[in-house]
Order: structure tokens, then sequence, then C-alpha cells
């Protein structure tokens, strides 16, 4: 893993080394959760069975943070017969865009064995834009005998991790390690997920970035 800097912004890389509380007496109310909207741009031509699979992939590692999340596939149907959502209208704070795309074939930047990458405002440390290489991800998972698109939605919930907690933000474990070795991704099936910690962090940041929204509706909030 590492971090790539220009004047406008910061991209968090991710590259493989080859690749209950008891409740009380009295009713008490909850807070409804904190709401994210990822918007999928396939522009790769990734098959819609692992299009779906990523999508669910990611949906489940950001839903277990306690996040309420709902999942466009923009531009083109998810999968045969499905309407085409637009998404024409403008980014809202609480929504954030992963680009599927493959690998630009003549970026001599791009470190071959990257997966993906987050672009992040250094001024505020956050963002609204990742990108995944499909066809990088598609042959690692080919080699290594895993699900594609599972593969894939791990990438991209990694990369939205850096969009809410930063971009040079690792872990020693779970999802946003750095280093994800072929061992480790033919290894390990559950362990890919936020901590507890890291949860709590971007329940913080999302509700920071929907009330600057609120409080000032003309300004970024990234």
């Amino acid at each position: 893993m590492k971090s790539i800097t220009s004047c406008v912004m910061t991209m968090a890389v991710l590259a493989g080394t080859t690749l209950a509380v008891r409740a009380a007496a009295a009713p008490t109310v909850q807070a409804p959760p904190v709401a994210l909207t990822i918007r999928f741009y396939n522009t790769s031509g990734m098959p819609s069975q692992n299009l779906l699979a990523a999508r669910r992939a990611t949906e489940s590692i950001l839903r277990d943070t306690g996040l309420d999340v709902v999942a466009r596939h923009c531009g083109r149907s998810a999968a045969p017969g499905e309407p085409v959502d637009a998404c024409d209208e403008p980014l809202k704070a609480s929504e954030l865009v992963v680009r599927i795309i493959d690998a630009p074939a003549f970026n001599t930047t791009l470190h071959p064995d990257v997966y993906g990458l987050a672009y992040v405002v250094p001024d505020t440390n956050r963002g609204w834009l990742a990108t995944v290489f499909s066809d990088r991800i598609d042959r690692a998972a080919t080699r290594l005998g895993v699900d594609t698109g599972t593969l894939l939605g791990l990438v991209a919930a990694h990369e939205v991790g850096h969009l809410l907690l930063g971009s040079t933000y690792h872990a020693e474990g779970g999802l946003m390690r750095a280093d994800w070795t072929d061992a480790l991704l033919a290894r390990e099936s559950q362990g890919w997920r936020f901590s507890m910690g890291e949860a709590a962090r971007i329940h913080r940041v999302l509700e920071s970035i929907v009330g600057a929204s609120i409080a000032n509706p003309a300004g970024t909030t990234f």
C-alpha cells in the first residue's frame, strides 16, 4: 500500500504483493441508522453476475457497521430486464461513487499490482470517488480460485473506507489492512470487515458530512 500525492488530491492505493445491549426498563428512542448510498458505474463490461456479487459483498461489509446502505447501478442495468438508473441528479452529501473500469494500459504512474484507488481531498482528508480495476481483480481471483465479484466488492469497500477514514489510514488486520497477499486472500473468508472503532469513526464522519451539507447547502462537504 502506498499513497500518491498531487497538488489537488491524494490517491489512496490498494495493492496486493501480486495481487447487544440489554433493553432498559423504560423505552428509549433510538436514532435512525446513518444512511450511505453507493453509486456503482460499471464501464468495464463486467458480467452482471459478478457486478451483483460485488454489490452484495460491499453492502454486507458496510451494513455490518450499522449503516443503512443503498446501492445504485448507474448508467446501465445490473442485470438483463432491470430498468436503467440514469443517476443524473447531483451527488448528495451521503452518496459516494465507485467506478469499475479496466486499468489504463499506458499509465506509467500506476503500479501494476494496484487493485483500486480512492481520490481524497487533502484539506479534508475525505473524498467521494473511488476506482476499482476489474481486469486486475478478475485475474487475481482466477489465479487464487476465489469469486471475482466478491473480491471486487472487498476492494470497493476498502476504497470506500479510505474515502471516509482518510487516504493514509490502514489497520493491522481486517478490511483496512494495507497488504493483501495472495496467501491471505486465498485463506481468509470472514476477516474482511471494519473494526468496531473504524465503524464508529465512519458513523461520525458521515454524520459530520451530512450535518455540514444541511448547514451550508451550497458548499462542498468533502
